[in-house]
């Protein structure tokens, strides 16, 4: 039996005070994220800390940083202050994609979808700020939503607030928060997707290989247990409060066709998770967030 904390979430919108609260899991979620063995194989890395560290890259200058690494060239050139970063300094980022699009607000077991999601997120800042590691962020389908990274301490809440407030947004595909994250990021950060990935199998697929260009990637699976399992076949009326429909779960043809679309998209998830650098995780609404980021991803949806 696991001896943890649990969390399960519940409600249709994220409540700021229940967000901040989840900072006292912060250590937990490091420890599932793997965030300490990575940095750990990092500074096994080749490159050593020295003068004779490899260039990176630069970025923009965070109150903290060692003013002799201020990158003059660049500052001159853009008009605002960037840092350089060496090879031996990369990977200590955390950057996290939450998905609030419209299909994520629904649920039928103890929260909508997004604010399982939302909590995600915000365990993914405070696991960073646990760290001491820098964290950004990027809410899809809310307007504005932007945290660009700097010290979790700040960062955490920031996202937390912009998830609280909630608000209408754009509805892009997959692919194209991906590449806005990825600009946003510096190589070597760790990527945190959470989202019930229901994207074209070609916009999951480019946004992975835009992440993956800057860094690792790991995709967390929200989903709520009407959309992996229908339930016994019969006529469901459904609604959001303003508009209404029927679920019709009674024709064979949709049963098949739906479990075909389950299967695929686990299969999707699986042989992402099979590669280099990509990790998944799957996570029901209605569960133990703990519980669920802690089993592997192969028995996700096991009968």
């Amino acid at each position: 039996m696991r001896g943890g904390p649990r969390h399960v979430p519940r409600g249709v919108r994220p409540a700021l005070e229940s967000l901040l609260a989840l900072r006292r899991h912060g250590a937990e979620m490091r420890r599932l994220l793997a965030l300490d063995a990575e940095r750990r194989e990092g500074l096994r890395a080749p490159a050593a800390r020295s003068q004779g560290m490899d260039y990176a890259e630069s970025r923009l200058y965070t109150p903290g940083d060692d003013v002799r690494r201020i990158d003059w060239r660049v500052t001159a050139r853009t008009g605002k202050t960037h840092t350089k970063l060496y090879q031996a300094e990369r990977g200590h980022d955390l950057y996290c994609v939450v998905d609030q699009r419209a299909p994520m607000r629904f649920g039928t077991r103890a929260a909508f979808k997004s604010v399982v999601a939302a909590e995600l997120a915000a365990l993914a800042g405070w696991a960073a700020a646990e760290g001491g590691d820098r964290f950004g962020a990027l809410v899809a389908g809310a307007s504005g939503a932007l945290v660009r990274p700097g010290a979790a301490e700040g960062a955490a809440p920031a996202l937390c607030a912009a998830l609280a407030a909630g608000g209408e947004g754009g509805e892009a595909p997959l692919d194209a928060l991906a590449a806005r994250a990825a600009e946003q990021a510096a190589i070597g950060t760790r990527f945190v997707v959470i989202s019930d990935f229901a994207d074209p199998e070609n916009a999951l697929e480019d946004a992975v290989k835009r992440l993956r260009a800057r860094g690792d990637v790991t995709l967390v699976w929200v989903f709520d247990a009407l959309e992996v399992r229908l339930p016994a076949p019969a006529r469901y009326p459904l609604t959001d409060g303003a508009q209404h429909l029927l679920l019709d779960t009674a024709p064979a043809r949709v049963r098949a066709a739906h479990a075909r679309d389950v299967a695929a998209r686990r299969e999707r998830l699986a042989r992402f998770a099979a590669r280099p650098g990509t990790r998944c995780h799957a996570v029901p609404a209605g569960e133990d967030l703990f519980g669920a980021l802690e089993r592997p991803f192969a028995g996700a949806l096991a009968a």
